[in-house]
């Protein structure tokens, strides 16, 4: 009765007792949770380490530490983050840690047998400057990474009330060095990243998702982010440039590109299309396919008999 009522009766109370005359732990006890305590220290500080790479998306509350103006180039930098308007887009530095990396969408300057190339659609855009000297989208193409120190792409924020609107979006800022610079694992990336942006508007990958008129509307003008394009007799084919470098699937099983010729436009229930970032696919060990398609259906949508009507502000009527 007393042991389910009194919880010292029992086994229990001949346990505390014989720990009440046991012998005290020694020093060497102590020593152990010391040590245990340092050991778990030395594992959280050594978790703790310093980003010092950000894929900037505009709209994203942006720290940014000011620059020594060590350079006519850094100078420069610092006088556009000082008006507020202008962040850093892309940049290739040094800081105390090391050499520093910033990457934004979209890439805006490529390279192209070892020379920048700016793409058409950021030559009016963009304002260069050289070590500190304004200088014309020639003289960008005729440097080589090897011979530039530091590269900053600025951009500033159109739409805040104090952008300047006279100004062009992109100012393109690189310090030259009068020696070849030597490479280092984060510069090999970068300049690779540059190298990727020749072959690709999203380097560091993309996402595009496409329901039934939305892909209809895609095939009718050829945007190739649908990776596939309308046959003639309304079934799907990838587009021949990509057929080798996509990795398909329709209805989340595994699918080769023949595969895809036999679904037609209109069973299409959601499309989605993926290319991945350029370390995935840009190698020459092992890469992995450079783009996704993943295509769900709802076969009996296209046996219906009536047509679909598709409005969008670009074309009206029936498909």
């Amino acid at each position: 009765m007393y042991s389910f009522t009194n919880q010292f009766s029992g086994p229990t109370l001949h346990q505390r007792v014989g720990m009440i005359n046991s012998r005290r732990s020694g020093p060497w006890a102590w020593w152990r949770y010391a040590l245990w305590v340092v050991l778990m220290g030395c594992i959280v500080l050594a978790c703790q380490h310093e980003v010092r790479e950000h894929v900037y998306i505009p709209g994203e509350t942006r720290k940014s530490k000011t620059l020594a103006a060590t350079s006519p180039t850094r100078a420069r930098v610092v006088e556009l983050e000082d008006k507020k308007t202008w962040y850093r887009h892309l940049a290739l530095f040094e800081n105390k840690i090391g050499t520093a990396v910033v990457r934004s969408k979209p890439i805006i300057l490529c390279l192209k047998a070892d020379h920048f190339v700016l793409p058409d659609d950021y030559k009016y855009e963009s304002a260069i400057y050289i070590d500190g000297e304004e200088a014309s989208v020639e003289d960008l193409e005729k440097l080589s990474p090897e011979f530039v120190s530091e590269l900053f792409v600025m951009h500033q924020w159109e739409n805040m009330p104090d952008a300047d609107k006279q100004a062009k979006p992109y100012q393109i800022l690189i310090q030259t060095s009068s020696r070849p610079v030597i490479f280092n694992e984060r510069r090999k990336q970068f300049f690779t990243l540059l190298q990727a942006a020749a072959l690709s508007k999203h380097p560091l990958g993309e996402t595009f998702s496409f329901n039934m008129n939305q892909l209809l509307e895609a095939t009718f003008f050829h945007d190739k982010n649908a990776l596939v394009e309308r046959t003639k007799n309304e079934h799907l084919r990838i587009y021949d440039e990509c057929t080798g470098t996509t990795e398909v699937f329709i209805n989340n099983l595994p699918a080769t590109p023949a595969d895809v010729k036999t679904v037609h436009v209109r069973e299409v229930a959601r499309l989605y299309t993926k290319e991945r970032p350029y370390d995935e696919w840009f190698r020459a060990d092992y890469p992995s396919p450079r783009f996704e398609l993943h295509i769900e259906t709802t076969p009996k949508r296209a046996k219906r008999d009536t047509s679909h009507y598709v409005f969008s502000p670009f074309y009206t009527g029936d498909f």
